[in-house]
């Protein structure tokens, strides 16, 4: 088909196939982005349980980041973080990963999966459980301290723009852009899973947990960010310095 035509026009065409390749790829990695965020929940955190493993969803992430190309949140993303654990009792000598304070609503055995994905302009964290009731609704966030023996040892939550000393629960600085909720309902089988994808990261050293809590994260002033009691927590820390 180049036959015949000067080295410019054949080298024009390359170029032009070229991009028409990554238009399309762009378009497909879009389109997965956009439905397995559709699946896994809204950005943001409020994620809603859906038929696939945890294997499964993290997989899909990594799919998407193979194609390699830039956007909102997507091109480029790589795994800076991982962490697959069982729930234990706190107290022991050799500190689990994963704690559990509630072994009714978190029971010692149940599997947990965090992931933080890098892109060239934001992060995306991954959460997914296993082996908890079923039919039940959580809320999950990022802490800023490890898992500790008590409940409240992981600190408060994580927040890119934090707020003034002293200052009560607000929506503005208490919602799900602000800080990483994972909030989950777990299906017929006790699996749950959430995404939450930002345009900013972590500060080094400030992003070391997942905890679990008892219900839904609220939104309604007074209350925002308020999600009952620690049930669980699992030790991550979310804030490495990205591959080159």
């Amino acid at each position: 088909m180049l036959r015949g035509r000067k080295p410019a026009d054949r080298a024009a065409h390359r170029t032009a196939g070229e991009a028409a390749r990554r238009t399309v790829a762009a378009a497909v990695a879009t389109a997965a982005a956009a439905a397995l965020l559709t699946a896994a929940g809204p950005a943001g955190g409020a994620g809603a349980a859906e038929p696939v493993g945890t294997a499964e969803l993290l997989g899909a992430v990594e799919s998407v980041a193979d194609v390699g190309i830039g956007g909102f949140g997507i091109g480029g993303r790589h795994r800076v973080a991982w962490t697959d654990a069982e729930f234990a009792p706190p107290g022991k000598s050799d500190a689990p990963a994963a704690v559990t304070y509630d072994r009714a609503l978190v029971p010692v055995g149940a599997g947990v999966s965090v992931a933080r994905y890098d892109s060239r302009r934001g992060m995306t964290v991954a959460l997914g459980v296993r082996g908890l009731p079923e039919g039940r609704g959580y809320g999950a966030h990022v802490h800023t301290g490890p898992c500790g023996a008590r409940p409240g040892d992981s600190g408060p939550h994580y927040r890119n723009v934090p707020a003034p000393r002293g200052s009560s629960a607000g929506p503005r600085h208490a919602n799900p852009e602000n800080e990483v909720w994972l909030d989950f309902t777990t299906d017929e089988h006790g699996e749950g899973r959430a995404l939450s994808s930002h345009m900013w990261r972590f500060r080094a050293g400030e992003a070391r947990s997942v905890v679990i809590h008892e219900h839904r994260t609220r939104h309604d002033p007074g209350h925002a960010g308020d999600a009952g009691r620690r049930l669980a927590c699992v030790t991550v820390s979310l804030d490495p310095e990205p591959r080159r």
